[in-house]
């Protein structure tokens, strides 16, 4: 809190700096120079989020051509750095969660479930939300090389344990590893403190064979053609059978970028499919969908993010249903049904001044699960909505101090619910 009194003060009491422009070429180069990428156009680059920082990007532009902490590796054309992240968040619940640390609304317990009458303060205090990177760029014969390992601690509960975050390589035009699914969005992604983030939002990190094709090569008005196979996470409930993939998860996308913003239309098409353990017996059920997502600068110190997506068969991919056996679910004739699902987020982020800054964010998320409830059970999500604010102080590189009011309620498929609130501290250094 401290610091974020100490950013408002200085907030009051600084005009805002001017950046500096690119100079000379130095005789002895730096890696920004050697490596000559493309700067991302978006006004809001003072306060990207780390998912963006380490996002993959189509033609390897990045949100500082200058590179500022990479250092060469001696005797090659390789360039390397290092980052660390300390972050400590202090969380007080109105309710005991499934998830301590993690505000997803899916686990709020409803009337009838275990510890839906656990009213009163429920305190957790973890680090685990911090994080080690190690990151290459250079040239090929192909064109730019990145590579990023990149593992958090992150966990449901106040425990360590590694998270993965990233690991991938790309070259020219093709990307391969593990990294954010092409139908997720990570520029459109509002910055709340909570790890969680919004209910609806479409998040999904696996395996990715991925190729770029830009589209137009305006640098002010960038646009791109993304196509890639994808691991299938196939995720239904125990009594329909044991999980079977029959294909990749494959997924278009097509994207335009400028400092106006941002605009993203991705599409995705899946099987999943069930295995009898003990007989012949197997099903399949086709999962389609569609993501539509964008971020508008109104203004450089104002902008409005926004994320719609629907289908059916998409659970894997969403916030709250990720993990919950909600891809595909048997009906009472007993066949296997994709469940048709539609959810939506907004969020709004202000720079009141360099260092501070507030993001507000709503979401809502609706299952069609109704004939399903023999096999989800009559607990399982029907409706869920989120919503946060919070007030983020930067006063020097790599220091973040945050504080943040999140609200969350859970609906089941019988008509009972139940409602949480927090309040989360947040403080990270990170290099």
């Amino acid at each position: 809190m401290g610091l974020a009194l100490a950013s408002l003060g200085l907030c009051l009491g600084e005009a805002r700096a001017q950046s500096v422009g690119p100079g000379v070429a130095s005789a002895n180069p730096t890696p920004g120079e050697q490596m000559a990428l493309d700067a991302l156009p978006f006004l809001d680059q003072q306060l990207p989020s780390n998912v963006q920082y380490f996002a993959p990007r189509p033609d390897h532009a990045t949100f500082d051509p200058s590179l500022p902490g990479y250092f060469q590796v001696p005797n090659t054309k390789v360039f390397v750095k290092l980052g660390l992240g300390a972050t400590t968040d202090f969380m007080v619940t109105s309710k005991v969660l499934g998830t301590p640390t993690w505000f997803t609304t899916s686990s709020i317990p409803v009337r009838g479930q275990p510890l839906f009458h656990s009213a009163g303060a429920q305190t957790v205090a973890t680090a685990n939300p911090s994080d080690v990177s190690v990151e290459m760029r250079g040239k090929t014969e192909l064109g730019p090389m990145r590579m990023l390992f990149k593992t958090s601690f992150a966990q449901a509960r106040p425990t360590f344990g590694f998270h993965p975050d990233y690991f991938y390589a790309q070259i020219g035009s093709v990307l391969a590893g593990f990294t954010d699914s092409t139908f997720v969005d990570v520029d459109a992604y509002p910055s709340t403190l909570d790890f969680e983030g919004p209910n609806a939002l479409v998040f999904s990190r696996h395996a990715v064979v991925r190729y770029s094709h830009k589209l137009s090569a305006d640098p002010h008005r960038r646009m791109f053609l993304h196509l890639s196979l994808e691991q299938p996470e196939v995720d239904v409930p125990t009594d329909a059978g044991t999980a079977r993939s029959w294909m990749p998860d494959v997924v278009a996308a097509w994207r335009a970028e400028g400092a106006w913003g941002h605009a993203q239309l991705a599409g995705i098409v899946r099987v999943i499919g069930t295995q009898a353990e003990n007989r012949n017996e197997s099903h399949s059920v086709a999962g389609v969908g569609g993501n539509l997502t964008g971020a508008v600068h109104l203004s450089h110190r104002h902008t409005l993010l926004v994320g719609v997506a629907g289908g059916q068969g998409l659970g894997a991919y969403f916030n709250d249903t990720g993990g919950a056996q909600y891809d595909a679910a048997l009906n009472a004739a007993g066949d296997l049904k994709a469940l048709p699902l539609l959810g939506a987020y907004v969020g709004a982020k202000v720079e009141w001044c360099p260092m501070l800054s507030s993001t507000a964010t709503y979401g809502w998320l609706e299952l069609w699960d109704r004939n399903e409830e023999r096999s989800l059970t009559s607990k399982g999500l029907r409706r869920s909505q989120y919503a946060s604010l919070n007030l983020v102080a930067r006063p020097m590189k790599g220091v973040l101090a945050g504080i943040e009011g999140l609200w969350g309620y859970n609906r089941a498929i019988d008509g009972l619910s139940g409602q949480a609130v927090r309040g989360q501290l947040t403080l990270q250094y990170r290099y």
